[in-house]
């Protein structure tokens, strides 16, 4: 694990701190006070999950939530932190493929993806490469149904709009895919992390340090809001309430070491398949207690 308290330049400037938050309902929990309390101290981006991966990447966050496969090819620039995952042991119902064929007949077939997440992406290829099908590949937005066309063999749909309609209705095959992997691995799914630049942490640790704590107090003060969350998703979405419920109950937001074990396997499994160049160690920021005032 990498202290966040070993030497480092402190901070003379009044720059806020770069936070990047998914757009998606999925993070609610997580965000529950910073949506609720804007800080001058944090400047907020909301985008989908491949913009901030881009951003965090390029050093215009400093901070944010990014799909785990954005931190394996990151991670030699990237800190996890602690005890924060947006993930699931077994269904997750916001990462789904939609289709017209099982999933052992999508050889040849044409699959569109969501230009909006690389993990969904990549544990698709993985979730399917033990059908020995090679499907071809095709990057398209998709907002509702309407748009898959006829000749669109099947979907990969990620966040709000894999909940939002019920596709069963339109596709013979609905394939959750976080249930597939855990009946492969029995392992957790992470979908994504939170992740600071290391550049940054050495930087400003006290910074970092304190924002992490009330992301945490956030969170914790979320997961106690899950009825309240769960209205307001719905009510966003204009979607039954109990869909809602259902679905932050399938969610997890920890990071335990079973879900370490999850992500080493994902990572594990997108090497030998050359979706990655190397194998690497996971480095989570360690956890230290609160000392800093939190201003909530």
């Amino acid at each position: 694990m990498n202290k966040l308290n070993e030497p480092g330049k402190k901070n003379h400037t009044n720059n806020p701190i770069r936070l990047g938050r998914i757009k998606y309902i999925n993070v609610a929990p997580v965000y529950y006070d910073l949506d609720k309390n804007s800080s001058p101290n944090i400047e907020l981006t909301v985008e989908p999950p491949s913009t901030l991966n881009k951003m965090l990447a390029q050093g215009k966050l400093d901070i944010s939530s990014v799909s785990s496969a954005a931190y394996a090819r990151n991670h030699h620039q990237w800190l996890v932190i602690p005890d924060l995952s947006i993930s699931s042991y077994g269904p997750v119902m916001s990462v789904k493929l939609v289709s017209r064929h099982a999933l052992k007949n999508l050889d040849k077939k044409k699959i569109l993806l969501t230009s909006e997440s690389e993990t969904a992406v990549d544990l698709l290829k993985i979730i399917i490469e033990p059908y020995n099908v090679n499907p071809i590949f095709q990057q398209k937005f998709i907002a509702s149904p309407e748009w898959i066309k006829n000749d669109d063999e099947a979907a990969l749909l990620i966040g709000d709009i894999a909940l939002k309609f019920p596709w069963e209705k339109f596709f013979p095959y609905v394939y959750d895919l976080g249930e597939l992997w855990t009946s492969q691995t029995n392992l957790p799914f992470v979908y994504g992390i939170w992740a600071v630049r290391s550049e940054y942490a050495s930087e400003y640790p006290e910074k970092v340090q304190e924002l992490i704590e009330k992301i945490h107090l956030s969170k914790k003060r979320g997961l106690k809001q899950i009825s309240s969350i769960s209205r307001m998703a719905s009510q966003k979405l204009n979607l039954d309430l109990s869909i809602c419920n259902k679905y932050y109950q399938r969610l997890s937001y920890d990071l335990t070491d079973n879900h370490i074990k999850g992500m080493e396997t994902f990572f594990l499994r997108l090497y030998e398949n050359d979706i990655i160049k190397a194998p690497f160690k996971i480095e989570v920021i360690q956890s230290i207690e609160p000392h800093l005032t939190i201003n909530v």
